[in-house]
């Protein structure tokens, strides 16, 4: 049976756009090498900032994606029946390289509620956190999503739909007619459709250098560490640059996250584990004899400047993409979703998408 779309990328990019996609009618593919969702989406902390102080245009689109988190997760509990653990934690910046006043200068000139906060404050909103690391900022709209139960529910909900959902296709060539595609083929079948999409993060270049379309997307090794602390005893996201404590709910503390460029490698070394578990334990002592239980690793798709690309792909009428999120893929799926879908189905987007272009 042809589809009307072809998603080839089955993370929670790919995920989100076949879930929107579905909800407006179209009978929706989505391909994946691997098995569903289980790259650089399932790696994350999850982490959903209320906007981006690196990017001018990307900030609408963390914005976007901030206002839609709170529907989407219960839009998927409603039709899987798994509870992502959306929460609105807050998060805690810790100033590292740059001056407090600058952080939040950025942060409120973007409107977001912001607060300066000295070590009497930290304490009534994380007493965990060591008083010497004031002064500090308050971002009491950050909020948190727990990553492989995001896309359980994104899977379950995708297959309620009817979405065709295909592990192990990878794909190896496409069939063509002029500026039209008319199949993407693996080593199983050829899958025709209307419209195809690629949304395969740090695979990406693979997929459209057969296509005539040099975009680099490089894989960016992070890896992360992973302690049982006690219930409750760390509450906020706390964040120091690029490295950051996430807790959850059961105890269990994310600490992340390294940046290498090691190409297609996802491994975990003794050293990286060791500064990571460290940095956690020097910011909050109460972690000091919390074991480690878990370490794993993922692949960021980075595109030179740490925005994705969104869009048509000039030369071709019925080939779209969404790849090249970097850090932010999940926390900046739910918008990126509704774009994409807006512009398969000709609709003006919410945002302004000149900035994403190929």
């Amino acid at each position: 049976m042809t589809s009307d779309i072809v998603i080839v990328g089955g993370g929670v990019i790919g995920l989100s756009i076949a879930w929107e996609l579905s909800g407006a009618g179209l009978r929706v593919t989505v391909l994946d090498q691997k098995e569903m969702g289980q790259e650089a989406s399932w790696a994350g902390a999850g982490m959903i900032p209320p906007g981006d102080i690196e990017d001018p245009a990307t900030h609408p689109l963390a914005v976007l994606s901030e206002q839609r988190w709170a529907t989407f997760s219960a839009a998927l509990r409603n039709e899987s029946g798994i509870d992502n653990e959306y929460h609105r934690c807050g998060g805690i910046l810790l100033p590292g390289q740059r001056s407090i006043d600058d952080l939040i200068e950025r942060w409120r000139s973007l409107h977001v509620t912001t607060e300066r906060i000295d070590s009497a404050r930290l304490q009534e909103i994380e007493p965990s956190l060591d008083s010497s690391q004031t002064p500090a900022v308050w971002l009491p709209e950050m909020a948190q999503v727990r990553n492989p139960r995001h896309l359980k529910a994104l899977i379950t909900a995708c297959e309620s739909r009817g979405v065709q959902l295909l592990s192990g296709e990878e794909v190896i060539s496409w069939k063509r007619n002029g500026e039209r595609l008319l199949s993407a083929v693996t080593r199983n079948a050829e899958h025709t459709a209307a419209e195809f999409l690629i949304a395969a993060g740090a695979w990406t270049s693979r997929l459209l250098e057969p296509l005539g379309q040099p975009l680099t997307v490089e894989p960016v090794l992070g890896q992360i560490a992973l302690l049982q602390a006690q219930t409750g005893q760390i509450r906020r996201i706390i964040e120091e640059g690029k490295q950051y404590i996430v807790p959850r709910r059961d105890g269990r503390v994310l600490i992340g996250a390294t940046e290498e460029r090691v190409g297609f490698q996802k491994r975990n070394t003794e050293a990286a584990i060791a500064q990571l578990v460290e940095f956690a334990r020097s910011k909050c002592p109460v972690l000091k004899d919390a074991p480690l239980i878990k370490t794993w690793s993922g692949l960021r798709p980075w595109c030179g400047h740490g925005r994705p690309v969104l869009g048509n792909v000039p030369g071709y009428s019925n080939l779209f993409l969404a790849a090249g999120h970097f850090r932010a893929g999940l926390s900046n799926s739910p918008g990126t979703a509704l774009v994409m879908r807006q512009l398969i189905l000709g609709e003006p987007p919410n945002i302004d998408l000149s900035a994403f272009a190929l």
